[in-house]
């Protein structure tokens, strides 16, 4: 994928009702900026208005970007972009929206999409009490030397 190196800006159209989509937002609305960027929710009623046509690429299963030019890009590759536009993360979102890692990256956006509902309940959506005891659910692996062989 080809990311300019000038832009005027960038709206994201994302799921407003999703911890983690919410958690991104507003961790990459903290950044120092490379250029703009505008955030709405796709169930927002000014989604439509903003962008005629939006409900036509399923903003409900991957999230939606479209730049200053009109290009549209959806999932793995709006991720990359929204970190392109933080200007301390440019070169991580060049590396990976490159022909070795985006593959990569769409593979992890389709596994944490299908599962982004469950991981907010879990993570960004509970109070910490809540978070550690499920962590404390989880298997405890013992490792030898401090490396643990994954599964």
């Amino acid at each position: 994928m080809e990311l300019p190196d000038t832009i005027e800006g960038i709206e994201v159209f994302y799921d407003g009702r999703c911890g983690m989509c919410c958690t991104f937002h507003e961790w990459v609305a903290r950044q120092p900026r490379a250029f703009r960027i505008g955030f709405v929710p796709y169930q927002s009623p000014d989604a439509e208005k903003v962008f005629p046509g939006l409900g036509a690429l399923d903003p409900a299963r991957e999230m939606v970007v479209r730049t200053s030019e009109g290009e549209i890009f959806r999932g793995a590759q709006a991720w990359v972009w929204c970190l392109y536009s933080c200007a301390n993360h440019q070169e991580a979102a060049r590396r990976l929206g490159g022909k070795h890692l985006l593959p990569v990256a769409v593979h992890a956006c389709h596994v944490l999409a299908a599962n982004r509902h469950s991981l907010s309940k879990v993570f960004f959506r509970k109070k910490d009490q809540q978070v550690r005891k499920e962590l404390h659910r989880m298997e405890t692996v013992v490792c030898a030397d401090g490396y643990c062989v994954t599964k």
